[in-house]
């Protein structure tokens, strides 16, 4: 979704999403990913899959934006609103019926998310004159999205709900895998970023030489860390991207859960430390602090409260180093994937986001302290 407030979130939009279009027709975006573009939007993708989906008279429509996929919002004239929400050529039909799937047995299970909405035929996947999927869902109205402190212990509460159902539904074996996705686990992590960090040095840039070294001994640092709990943190289906306008907030709860095309099988741990290291990366923060700790702590609280399965000790204990981690799948696997500008704007940016994870390894002991 869009727009991102977080630095990370920002940078990640941006290199994907950067396209241009003149309003009156659609086509594909600039190919900035693995030649893997995200399609722009118009008013006649809009009537296309007005057509497809029987929607009526279209009174106006709206590009929300979207890091993967574009996502149109679409005002009928009869029906009410809706989202459509235009995949790349990367997402498979079988993918993206992974995704519907988890959708459903969550919305089954009493989880706010939105079902995808079917044709006249029943289909919920259509295939536009482009060759990209589309698919449908009902506009959900919400007051905030969750990145402040507050919201994410509404929203950690939903977030064990979801790894509850997630770990125990019967999913299709393409919702395990997510070909783009802000992650890269810690068994891959050191040797990932050192393959990004070789990228870097080629660029002979010399604000970025000590970037190179620094970030691959951190990583280093971590994985190091990291090996103590390889075999002890539950692996499951997790969402893959629980941040902001991806948790709808509205009267003081949580209105849905959007956007599952990071889903994939990683240590359920890693999709508590994703949402803290954006929280981490918040305009105008500096340097993580106690409050930080006491926030993480209480993230934990409201999160095993309200699991059935709260997290193990090994799982407390390993926290603080995946959020140190999180660096890895933006050197290891953005820099690696981009187009030679975007990379090296992305490499700026994260490096000056760096501190904020040397700082958690620096100060490891308190946060798993806090955290037993």
């Amino acid at each position: 979704m869009w727009p991102p407030v977080s630095v990370g979130q920002r940078r990640r939009a941006a290199a994907l999403q950067r396209s241009s279009s003149d309003g009156r027709t659609y086509g594909r975006g600039v190919d900035e990913v693995g030649g893997d573009a995200r399609v722009v939007g118009g008013p006649l993708l809009v009537a296309e899959i007005a057509k497809l989906f029987d929607l009526g008279r279209v009174k106006g429509w709206r590009d929300l934006g979207g890091s993967r996929s574009t996502n149109l919002l679409v005002a009928t004239a009869t029906r009410g609103s809706f989202v459509a929400r235009v995949h790349r050529r990367s997402t498979s039909w079988n993918r993206l019926c992974g995704e519907q799937a988890a959708r459903r047995v969550l919305a089954v299970a009493g989880v706010p998310t939105v079902v995808p909405l079917a044709d006249r035929t029943g289909a919920t996947v259509q295939h536009l004159g482009c060759g990209h999927l589309v698919e449908l869902e009902r506009y959900v109205p919400s007051t905030a999205t969750m990145n402040t402190p507050e919201l994410m212990r509404l929203g950690f509460t939903q977030l064990a709900r979801v790894h509850d159902v997630l770990r125990s539904a019967e999913l299709p074996g393409d919702a395990q895998q997510a070909r783009w996705a802000n992650h890269i686990g810690a068994g891959e992590a050191a040797e990932a970023t050192r393959r990004g960090a070789e990228r870097i040095r080629q660029w002979a840039d010399r604000d970025l030489g000590w970037f190179a070294d620094a970030v691959t001994l951190h990583i280093d640092e971590v994985a190091r860390a990291e090996q103590e709990y390889q075999g002890d943190r539950l692996v499951q289906i997790v969402h893959g991207d629980f941040w902001d306008n991806n948790v709808l907030i509205r009267e003081d709860r949580v209105a849905a859960v959007l956007d599952f095309g990071f889903m994939a099988e990683h240590a359920r741990v890693d999709d508590l430390a994703l949402p803290f290291w954006f929280h981490l990366l918040e305009p105008g923060r500096h340097l993580p602090t106690s409050d930080d700790v006491d926030l993480l702590r209480d993230l934990v609280r409201t999160y095993d409260q309200a699991a059935e399965v709260p997290l193990s000790a090994a799982e407390r204990a390993s926290l603080p180093l995946a959020i140190g981690r999180q660096p890895a799948w933006s050197i290891g696997g953005w820099i690696l994937r981009l187009g030679e500008a975007d990379a090296v704007r992305h490499a700026h940016e994260a490096a000056a986001e760096l501190p904020v994870a040397l700082s958690v390894m620096r100060h490891l002991e308190a946060w798993q302290h806090a955290l037993r």
